[in-house]
């Protein structure tokens, strides 16, 4: 099975990460203070991963810019950012003095239906923080980071912390970001993007995805190509590859028990695919590992 690459990081190589700011741990959750990853080279880019867990992280200096569900957002210091599980998640940059804080909270908080985002296509909600909400949040976080290292763990009031955090945080997010109107095609485009994001792992073909989308494949084809400018395909077949990456990157699993998982028809078909998008083969690309 896949692992979660924050976490197993963070409780497995602890001594690895200190130098890099302060860290809490217990149990399954993990709180980072003033951190940085300057001086490792941690997911890496053109490398993929799962997120499996709700985080929430203050960016406190630099910026970076991330691809999440196949779409490029750019962060800087001064976002606050809720980011939600299952997200197909690649690093494309991050300046030398990126810094922040963060903490993981699934398993922790459960979501109400008011809180949970629209899953197409939204798998985080970004706060800018200004001179009236900066220092609520920084009281927020001292006080959870205070919480945190009392003995014996609080757990009812950690969470009762991070659920006036996450409260506030939406309410500040949606004042701030009332929804802007767009094209049916752009609309149309984000829900075909949504659902590659979530099932292109298993289901590589156009009907599938017009069937979804009450769509004919022809209207579907040329709507996303001049839309986007690239084709059903091209989008089908790049985040596929992410799938692929991700297992043969984050999991100890054969290219056949891979090539069953994502619904391949044979290892071989798996094997051609990857070698016709990446170039290499699936066993030259964990070997670089």
């Amino acid at each position: 099975m896949l692992t979660d690459t924050i976490s197993i990081e963070l409780f497995r190589n602890t001594e690895n990460w200190k130098g890099h700011g302060e860290i809490f741990l217990f149990d399954h959750f993990w709180m980072l203070r003033d951190f940085d990853i300057r001086n490792r080279e941690f997911l890496f880019t053109t490398q993929p991963y799962h997120m499996y867990e709700h985080r929430v992280v203050w960016v406190k200096r630099g910026q970076a810019s991330y691809s999440f569900n196949l779409v490029d957002y750019d962060f800087k210091a001064g976002d606050l950012v809720v980011f939600y599980a299952d997200t197909l998640v690649e690093k494309k940059y991050y300046s030398p003095d990126f810094q922040f804080d963060a903490f993981r909270f699934d398993g922790m908080v459960e979501l109400t239906a008011e809180e949970k985002p629209v899953r197409e296509p939204m798998s985080f909600i970004r706060l800018h923080l200004n001179e009236q909400t900066e220092p609520v949040v920084s009281q927020h976080f001292d006080l959870l980071w205070q919480m945190v290292h009392q003995k014996p763990f609080l757990k009812e009031n950690v969470q009762l912390l991070m659920r006036s955090l996450l409260l506030f945080v939406g309410r500040q997010h949606g004042q701030a970001n009332m929804p802007q109107p767009v094209s049916r095609q752009q609309d149309n485009l984000r829900r075909f993007v949504a659902l590659v994001s979530r099932y292109a792992g298993r289901e590589r073909n156009i009907p599938f995805y017009a069937n979804k989308l009450c769509m004919a494949p022809h209207y579907l084809s040329t709507l996303v190509k001049e839309t986007s400018g690239q084709t059903v395909m091209q989008w089908i077949n790049e985040t596929a590859v992410k799938e692929v990456k991700v297992w043969l990157a984050y999991s100890d699993e054969s290219v056949a028990q891979i090539s069953e998982r994502l619904n391949f028809p044979c290892p071989a078909s798996l094997v051609k695919f990857f070698k016709r998008e990446t170039g290499m083969t699936p066993g030259q690309y964990r070997a670089r590992k």
